[in-house]
């Protein structure tokens, strides 16, 4: 087996990690609020991590935040939010905490907005939290693309919607070519990223509204609404361009030319949505026998 590694293209955060790092810092916040609780309460002197300038860095979270905030997921909204919540809780607590070590009492009505702080910072890390749990478990770990938990709820939303309208619907299987060959040749590091490349591609060249699953193994499903069988083939050509075109980079500066063959089916009224689906597979049969690296239609009962 020839050594050869995948050219290192990772995507910043995948579910598990942001999980991870939510939870640590629901941890470390629980922590960092005994500390304070400790200078207050106790009188004792009060620890950097609570009366800093720059406080909310010297947390775990707080630093790594400011490290990665612009780098995918991280620039979303709903961690920009947290991040601020973040900064706004250790700043007010920062002040109450200094006004106390300093003699002052501090009023109930200070105490309760930073407790306000503390509840709204920890309620947006576990909303996070659970977002990102959902995720994990309907999200295909290699490539980030949603897994067969979820497909068939969003099908049959798909087909009935295209049956209601009378808009197209189209499913495509999609199968990279020679994929065994790949794994036995350059090993399961560079079939990982062959993988992880072609969904990639795969997701920049699909439209906003379509959806894409990792069907099993090398292969992929995709759901093509608003489109008839003409439509969806000008997506699908799309999509076996972007990968034909242009070969996987690999670490050691060659290239690995890749290919993708294509099975489609589109949904109607006398075909149930598994009907469809293993029409589409055996368009896609037809495609791997005809030479690979092309697409077949499934069509009034045969193969075109």
């Amino acid at each position: 087996m020839a050594d050869r590694e995948a050219h290192s293209d990772p995507t910043p955060f995948d579910p598990s990690e942001v999980l991870r790092i939510v939870d640590a810092a629901i941890d470390e916040n629980a922590e960092w609020l005994q500390s304070w609780h400790r200078a207050i309460v106790c009188r004792e002197t009060p620890d950097p991590r609570v009366v800093s300038e720059y406080a909310q860095y010297l947390s775990q979270f707080g630093s790594w935040m400011d490290l990665n905030k612009n780098q995918g997921l991280l620039d979303q909204s709903a961690f920009r939010e947290l991040a601020r919540l973040h900064e706004d809780m250790h700043q007010f607590g920062r002040l109450l905490a200094l006004k106390s070590d300093q003699g002052h009492p501090i009023p109930a009505v200070e105490y309760d907005a930073f407790s306000e702080k503390v509840q709204n910072f920890n309620g947006q890390a576990r909303r996070i939290r659970e977002a990102f749990r959902r995720a994990q478990s309907e999200l295909d770990p290699l490539t980030g693309l949603h897994n067969r938990q979820v497909m068939m709820t969003v099908l049959d939303r798909e087909r009935e919607r295209a049956l209601r309208t009378g808009a197209g619907c189209c499913i495509v299987l999609a199968d990279i070519d020679r994929f065994k060959s790949v794994n036995d040749t350059y090993g399961h590091a560079v079939g990982d990223f062959v993988l992880q490349t072609v969904a990639g591609r795969f997701l920049a060249k699909l439209r906003p509204y379509d959806e894409i699953f990792r069907y099993g193994g090398e292969e992929f499903l995709i759901c093509l609404p608003d489109a008839d069988a003409g439509a969806a083939a000008e997506v699908v050509e799309r999509l076996r361009l972007s990968v034909a075109d242009q070969p996987v980079p690999l670490q050691d500066g060659t290239a690995l030319p890749v290919t993708v063959s294509f099975g489609l089916c589109l949904v109607d009224a006398e075909n149930a949505l598994k009907q469809t689906i293993e029409h589409a597979d055996h368009a896609l049969y037809a495609a791997k026998h005809g030479g690979r690296n092309q697409l077949r239609v499934w069509s009034e009962g045969s193969v075109r």
